[in-house]
C-alpha cells in the first residue's frame, strides 16, 4: 500500500477468476449488495448485505461472488502505525484492539446501523478524494477524513464490547466447505492428498473437490498452495535471515523449485528477492 490510508466506495468491479491475496495492513470490508461466498483465513462466510468484516494483516482471503449478480462493497485499508500517529498510546490500541484480538471477525448489521456506517462511508469517501486533490499541498495534521476514520474504529470497538455472535455455516455445503478449510489449516505443513481429507469426513473425493470448488471459486489444492505460500511470506517478512529452502520446508512444500515456481507466480519476484526486500525493509 502506497499510503498509509486508501479506501474504494461502493465498487461493483466484477472479479474474474479467484483472487487470493495478502497484505500486511488492517481492512474493513463492508459488503453492500450481491451473492459472495468469502475465505478468510480458516473461516468460509457466505455474506449478506451489511456484513462488515474486519481483516488483520497477512491473512490468506479470497470473495467469490456469484455470477451474473452485482458484486458492491466498500473497503478500507490502514496501517495500524497511521492510528498511532493520530492518537495517543492508549486510545490508538484502545481502537486496534478488535483487529488484534479477534482478528477476521464479520458484524452482521442491523439497519439502523448499516444507514450509520453507509452514511459514514459516503463522507469518508468525498473527503478523500478531496485530499487526493489537495496532494500536492501540505496536509492537515489531523483533517475531516482522520476524524471520520476515527469516528468509524469507534463504531467498530463499541460493537465488538458485547458478546460475540458470528454466524456457523449455514449449510451443509457450507459445513463440509468449512471442515476442508479446517483440516488444511491443520495440516498444510504436511504431505496433504485428497483421499486423506475425503476419509477424514467421510465424503467421496469426486463430491468433495466438485463442491469445493463451486462454493469458493477455487480448487482444494490451489488453496492450499497460496496457504502455503502466504506462510512462506510471513516468515520472510518476521524472520528474513531464514533461508529460502528452511521456508520451502516448514510451510510443506517438497521440491524447492516448485516452490519457487509458484512463489513468482504469485508475486512477480523469486523467494529469494522477497526475502531480501523484507530483509531491507527490517533494517531501515
Amino acid at each position: 500500500m502506497e499510503h498509509p490510508f486508501e479506501m474504494s466506495y461502493r465498487n461493483d468491479w466484477p472479479i474474474s477468476g479467484t483472487l487470493f491475496h495478502s497484505h500486511a495492513f488492517y481492512e474493513i470490508y463492508y459488503f453492500q449488495e450481491g451473492e459472495c461466498t468469502y475465505l478468510i483465513g480458516d473461516k468460509l462466510m457466505a455474506l449478506r448485505p451489511g456484513d462488515l468484516i474486519l481483516m488483520h494483516g497477512m491473512t490468506l482471503h479470497s470473495p467469490n461472488p456469484s455470477p451474473g449478480r452485482p458484486y458492491v462493497r466498500s473497503i478500507v485499508h490502514f496501517d495500524p502505525g497511521y492510528v498511532h500517529r493520530l492518537l495517543q498510546p492508549e486510545p490508538a490500541g484502545a481502537l486496534l484492539r478488535p483487529f488484534e484480538e479477534l482478528r477476521n471477525h464479520r458484524i452482521s448489521l442491523g439497519e439502523a446501523e448499516r444507514e450509520l456506517v453507509e452514511n459514514l462511508l459516503y463522507s469518508m469517501n468525498e473527503d478523500f478524494k478531496s485530499r487526493r486533490r489537495q496532494a500536492s499541498t501540505a496536509p492537515a495534521p489531523v483533517d475531516r477524513l482522520d476524524i471520520r476514520f476515527l469516528e468509524l474504529l469507534q463504531l467498530v470497538s463499541e460493537w465488538c464490547s458485547g458478546p460475540i455472535d458470528d454466524r456457523s455455516p449455514s449449510s451443509e455445503r457450507e459445513r463440509h466447505v468449512q471442515e476442508v478449510v479446517s483440516y488444511l489449516e491443520e495440516h498444510y505443513r504436511e504431505e496433504v492428498t485428497l483421499e486423506a481429507i475425503a476419509a477424514s469426513l467421510h465424503l467421496s473425493k469426486p463430491y468433495l473437490a466438485n463442491l469445493f470448488r463451486k462454493v469458493t471459486g477455487t480448487t482444494i489444492f490451489k488453496y492450499l498452495h497460496n496457504r502455503r505460500l502466504n506462510q512462506a511470506k510471513i516468515l520472510f517478512r518476521f524472520d528474513p535471515n531464514r533461508s529460502v529452502s528452511s521456508v520451502c520446508r516448514e510451510v510443506g512444500f517438497v521440491h524447492p523449485a516448485h516452490f519457487s515456481r509458484l512463489f513468482k507466480e504469485l508475486e512477480g519476484v523469486s523467494p529469494e528477492v522477497y526475502r531480501r526486500r523484507m530483509r531491507e525493509l527490517s533494517e531501515r
